[in-house]
Formats: structure tokens, C-alpha cells, sequence
């Protein structure tokens, strides 16, 4: 029997307004930021056979420790980057939870998903929680696997990046650049 490591991110319920999309956007921010770092190939966002909605970096992997809220000096010492405190990866997960979406993370450094779980020495009150699967999955970077996740949530999850837009470059400038809409 394989055992799970219990991992509380010290949350019950926020973000209220924040829709499926909102979510969904920070993972995309984070696997984009982790492109930038390590020099890998493009994210891949894809709709696996069974329905899921994949976001896949070819980064160093997610590992436990990410899941704590922490100012990232790698993050804050790198330009061009979105995320930099820990603050988004739970932001996400919370919502992503309480909206119904099954989260299955696999990375090179083991499995993680979410369950509400009491705090320990206070079973009167529940957080989320990651469950840590130590196991080595054998794939490279990490992989978010996101159930009941509508095409519409994904596609507005990617309209938040110029990245995944059909617009075009028109100009660049010394105060950034100018796209046509």
C-alpha cells in the first residue's frame, strides 16, 4: 500500500469571485515561468483521452516544498517572470477545489492531489490539504491533469496570456510593444 503524506496548505474557503478560468490562470503563469528558468521546451495544454485538460512544463518538477507561501528569490531576481511569492499555485488549487475540478498532479518528484482534511490537533476545523505520494512518476517537469474543465474555462484561462492570442506583433518600443486587436 502506497503511502500519503498529508500537506496543509492552511486553507478553508477564498477566493469567491475567482471563476475556474482565474485558476487556471496561475497554473499557466507558473509552467511558463518555469520555461523561462530552465530553458526548456514550450508548455503543452492539451485535452487528454479521458477528458482532462493537461498543462505540462519540461521543467525540474513540482515538489511538496512549492506548496508553501514563500518569497521566490530565484523568481525576484529574474526578469520577465509573472509569479514570485507562492501566493498563486494555492490561490489556484483552492478554487480549482471548490468548484468542483479533480486535480491530479504528477511531476518528477512524486504525485500530489487535494483533499479537505482536519488540522492536526484540531479536528473541529478542515483545510485543504495536498496529499504527497512520494512515488517517482519517471516523467520530466510536471503535469497538471484537470478534470471537469470545460473548453470555454480553458480557452479563457489562455486569453489572459498574449502568448496563446491570434493577435499580432505591430511595433516595439522602449515602452513595450504594440499588438493589433
Amino acid at each position: 500500500m502506497i503511502e500519503l503524506r498529508k500537506f496543509d496548505l492552511n486553507v478553508e474557503k477564498v477566493l469567491e469571485n475567482w471563476e475556474i478560468s482565474h485558476a487556471i490562470r496561475e497554473i499557466i503563469a507558473n509552467a511558463l515561468d518555469e520555461q523561462v528558468l530552465t530553458n526548456s521546451t514550450e508548455i503543452q495544454i492539451y485535452k487528454g483521452e479521458n477528458g482532462s485538460w493537461h498543462i505540462r512544463d519540461m521543467g525540474r518538477g513540482l515538489s511538496y516544498q512549492h506548496f508553501t507561501q514563500n518569497e521566490n528569490k530565484e523568481k525576484l531576481n529574474h526578469e520577465g517572470l509573472i509569479g514570485r511569492f507562492g501566493v498563486g499555485l494555492k490561490d489556484a488549487l483552492a478554487t480549482l477545489y471548490r468548484r468542483g475540478v479533480n486535480v491530479e498532479v504528477q511531476s518528477s518528484n512524486g504525485k500530489f492531489s487535494l483533499s479537505m482534511e482536519s488540522k492536526e490537533n484540531f479536528p473541529d476545523l478542515t483545510t485543504l490539504h495536498i496529499l504527497v505520494e512520494d512515488k517517482q512518476s519517471g516523467i520530466v517537469g510536471t503535469d497538471f491533469a484537470l478534470k471537469s474543465v470545460s473548453t470555454d474555462d480553458m480557452d479563457a484561462a489562455k486569453s489572459f496570456f498574449l502568448k496563446f492570442s491570434n493577435d499580432s506583433l505591430l511595433e516595439t518600443t522602449e515602452f513595450g510593444q504594440v499588438y493589433s486587436v
